[in-house]
């Protein structure tokens, strides 16, 4: 086979070609400190990188979503923490003012100091949590604890809905909260204490100026609100699992988007030191080829370079 002095000339412009393609990729490499930039570069590893990062932004979404659930359980228990100590107050004072030896002057500032408990109560149970009510199930814009006669400032109703809040913390996993305020407060329905009627009704015995009448409302409500106490704190208790569960969940993710992370950085990361001595090595190979052409196509170098 002849081989003439064009088909020679094609094998230097295709090596030239190559060789100017892989120094291009290798620089690209080097400045970008990625060894796949684009799907071409490799489609399996690509696929492998585009999976990888999937994953993490799951991973970055359940990790809010657990944020958030443990704001709002930290959040809760606080609020029913104040609400515990107030309740409890109130039971002090129910039994301090039961006795027949208890004068109406001191009844009647022990009611006044009730009904500002009664009044941080229900403050309380319309906390808000950013911008939503907490206690108000899904109707997170109303106020969940509302006076319908303000002529009985002291009779409360609830305005919410059962509603809860769930945040997905895995691939079909969820953590409740509970947000309908009569689980907490006004459970009388379901056999628990309405928290608000027990404040009402001390007050009402304080205010009684039949002193003997008065003692018989008074005590009645010491054993409710002792129940009452008994209701937040297993409102509270419902918290620790749950916090623990979103602890252990995030500690989890953690690992797991640092294991995904060198895993992409594996398929995705160029080693810099190689690509340098690539292109070194491209760039000597390129030279060579320059210099061979240019030896063995003297006469039509400048047509061969155009």
């Amino acid at each position: 086979m002849r081989i003439t002095q064009n088909m020679m000339s094609n094998i230097f412009v295709s090596n030239l070609r190559k060789q100017t393609e892989a120094m291009l990729q290798r620089q690209e490499e080097i400045a970008s400190q990625k060894r796949i930039n684009r799907p071409s570069d490799d489609p399996s590893g690509m696929g492998r990188v585009l999976a990888g990062r999937s994953t993490l932004a799951s991973i970055g979404q359940y990790t809010d979503n657990i944020k958030q659930g443990k704001t709002r359980l930290e959040f809760t228990e606080q609020t029913l923490k104040l609400v515990d100590d107030l309740v409890q107050q109130a039971r002090r004072v129910a039994e301090e003012k039961s006795g027949n030896s208890v004068t109406a002057e001191e009844r009647q500032f022990a009611a006044a100091q009730v009904k500002e408990i009664l009044d941080q109560v229900r403050q309380l149970a319309n906390s808000k949590f950013g911008d939503r009510y907490m206690f108000s199930g899904h109707q997170t814009d109303t106020a969940p604890f509302q006076v319908d006669d303000l002529s009985d400032p002291y009779t409360v109703s609830y305005k919410g809905d059962d509603g809860s809040f769930r945040f997905p913390i895995a691939d079909g996993v969820e953590v409740t909260v509970d947000a309908d305020g009569r689980n907490f407060f006004q459970n009388g329905a379901d056999g628990g204490v309405n928290i608000f009627d027990q404040l009402r009704d001390l007050i009402a015995g304080l205010e009684n100026t039949d002193l003997e009448g008065g003692t018989t409302q008074i005590r009645a409500t010491i054993d409710p609100l002792e129940d009452a106490h008994v209701q937040i704190m297993n409102k509270r208790s419902e918290a620790g699992p749950k916090l623990y569960r979103l602890q252990a969940t995030a500690e989890h993710w953690v690992n797991l988007k640092n294991t995904v992370q060198a895993a992409i950085g594996r398929e995705e990361d160029v080693d810099a030191t190689q690509a340098i001595i690539e292109l070194k090595n491209l760039e000597t190979a390129y030279q060579s080829t320059m210099a061979a052409a240019s030896r063995i196509i003297q006469p039509s170098l400048v047509n061969f370079l155009k």
